[in-house]
């Protein structure tokens, strides 16, 4: 979503430990700190970044697994800033989000896949969007290699071989 996010608003990507770098080269754009808690953070920039970007009228979007107040931050102004921050949390799709996800994947490539297979993907694959993307790419350009149809047993045969590390990629 932040992907989407930064390239609609034609965003920068700002490196949570190297903020300070980026700031004179940011303007009056909008800046994306894409997993901010997962390794240091250069506090003091982003700090000034977040002034900055107030003052230019821009938007700053930062990512995290945990809320800002779980980030053990020692810089009582950036403290202040991020309690003030809006804050949302998006939880994993449900069994009939990822069902319709995985269904427009299919359908996005134009492939028919019946609802058994898709059931049966949503039982066994990590409930997160890239996920589903990898397991249809990877089940599409399988079905295409072999030319034949998405079943459930080339499903499965999908979803163990990527469980033990076959084919895993960056989408």
């Amino acid at each position: 979503l932040a992907s989407i996010w930064r390239a609609r608003a034609g965003a920068v990507k700002i490196d949570a430990g190297r903020i300070g770098d980026c700031m004179a080269s940011l303007g009056a754009r909008p800046a994306l700190i894409d997993d901010v808690d997962a390794g240091p953070v250069d506090e003091e920039g982003l700090f000034h970044l977040i002034n900055a970007v107030r003052g230019a009228g821009s938007t700053l979007l930062l990512t995290a697994r945990r809320f800002p107040s779980a980030w053990g931050v020692r810089l009582p102004d950036l403290a202040s800033r991020l309690k003030t921050a809006a804050t949302v949390e998006i939880h994993e799709p449900d069994d009939h989000l990822l069902a319709g996800v995985i269904t427009k994947l299919f359908a996005d490539r134009q492939v028919e896949v019946e609802p058994h297979v898709v059931q049966y993907l949503v039982r066994r694959i990590e409930r997160s969007l890239a996920t589903a993307m990898r397991v249809v790419e990877r089940l599409d350009g399988t079905a295409l290699e072999r030319k034949t149809p998405i079943t459930r047993a080339l499903a499965a045969e999908t979803v163990s071989a990527m469980d033990e590390g076959q084919g895993e990629f960056e989408i």
